[in-house]
């Protein structure tokens, strides 16, 4: 069977997701969080904490009875190949649906905000191919991307974070609870479909040099929460509530506040280095895992469906999509699908690792 690239740390791997996911939970959910909960929209990653954090202990003691085995045979060995089949194709679904959101969003973001002259296409063209190449690749050379980049992005992220300071009001944090708990429950809806992108760690256990511990994941669990409270916070305390939620990307909106001293301001420019970071790693991500969950004999065959996966993202830009209808289609269908279908997934699965004996399973 072909190799898809070789073992990476979890230090690699948390990096990786940091930069996956801190896109999504970071810049993507943010308008939807705010839409939803208002006022409250900052305690939503915190009282997700409280469903988020024992899900990743599930985590773990799935990969424990799956002994960290590509997802798929081992599924086979447990119930039968239709079966594992059947039960892949729902997380197969969302994994292509994450690489073709992006990068519509990514697309139609730069447009609109700093290329308005520029076609979707040539923008579009251009992001695919490198994320093409780096799927080909190998997943240890986008985890070396993910690496090179994530510093960076923190850095930045801290910086529009302390530089923003002068502008906040955080008595705009309160009251709490205002309207009770609806506001908190109705955001904790969509910041559970992007904690839920964690089952990616499935998809990439079998490339993994050491065990994950428990103590890992919750660590990595709570880095998440910190990523979506940010700029929540930020959101809500330089523009207030009703004013952040009419914002298409909240987090583009704080960075055009910088102003450093008398003469340097405009600096809002650094927040294009951290989508397209979010961004390329995502989709080349994504790519990865489309090839890497079929089961190809050689690697040419993987490399050219790869390219194929790439392409349809490509074709879909050519759609007539707006910014609003990207908007509504995640707001109304995408979140709420995504939610049912990893958090169900993940608990057949865990079923099937108690219920059945057949196969291997992890000593650790």
């Amino acid at each position: 069977m072909a190799q898809s690239g070789g073992k990476i740390s979890f230090l690699q791997l948390a990096m990786l997701l940091l930069l996956v996911n801190g896109l999504m939970n970071h810049v993507i959910l943010n308008p939807i969080v705010l839409d939803a909960s208002g006022r409250d929209a900052w305690l939503v990653p915190i009282f997700s904490a409280l469903f988020l954090l024992p899900w990743c202990l599930l985590l773990v003691y799935f990969m424990k009875k799956s002994g960290q085995q590509k997802l798929q045979p081992w599924l086979a060995q447990r119930t039968h190949p239709v079966v594992s089949w059947i039960l892949i194709v729902p997380l197969y679904i969302q994994i292509y649906l994450i690489g073709m959101t992006t990068l519509l969003h990514t697309s139609i973001w730069t447009v609109t905000n700093y290329l308005p002259a520029t076609p979707h296409f040539a923008l579009s063209l251009t992001l695919i191919a490198v994320c093409a190449y780096c799927a080909i690749s190998g997943l240890r050379t986008i985890a070396i991307s993910a690496g090179v980049l994530l510093p960076f992005v923190i850095v930045l992220g801290y910086f529009v974070m302390i530089a923003n300071m002068p502008n906040k009001e955080y008595d705009r944090l309160f009251p709490m609870l205002e309207f009770g708990m609806n506001p908190v429950m109705n955001g904790m809806i969509y910041a559970g479909s992007g904690f839920m992108e964690f089952v990616l760690i499935l998809t990439l256990q079998q490339h993994l040099k050491t065990r994950i511990k428990s103590w890992q994941l919750l660590v990595l669990a709570l880095l998440f929460i910190h990523i979506m409270l940010g700029p929540l916070v930020g959101a809500i305390t330089e523009f207030g509530p009703e004013e952040a939620a009419k914002q298409a990307e909240s987090p583009y909106e704080q960075w055009r506040l910088v102003k450093v001293g008398d003469s340097i301001e405009h600096v809002d420019f650094f927040s294009v280095f951290q989508w397209l970071a979010g961004t390329m790693v995502r989709i080349s991500l994504s790519l990865f895992l489309l090839g890497d969950l079929l089961p190809f004999k050689r690697a040419k065959y993987r490399n050219r469906f790869i390219a194929c996966m790439a392409l349809s993202y490509l074709l879909i830009t050519l759609l007539p999509i707006t910014q609003q209808n990207l908007y509504e289609f995640m707001h109304r269908y995408y979140f709420h699908l995504s939610l049912i279908v990893i958090l169900g997934s993940t608990l057949v699965w865990t079923l099937i690792s108690v219920t059945t004996k057949t196969g291997k399973e992890g000593t650790s």
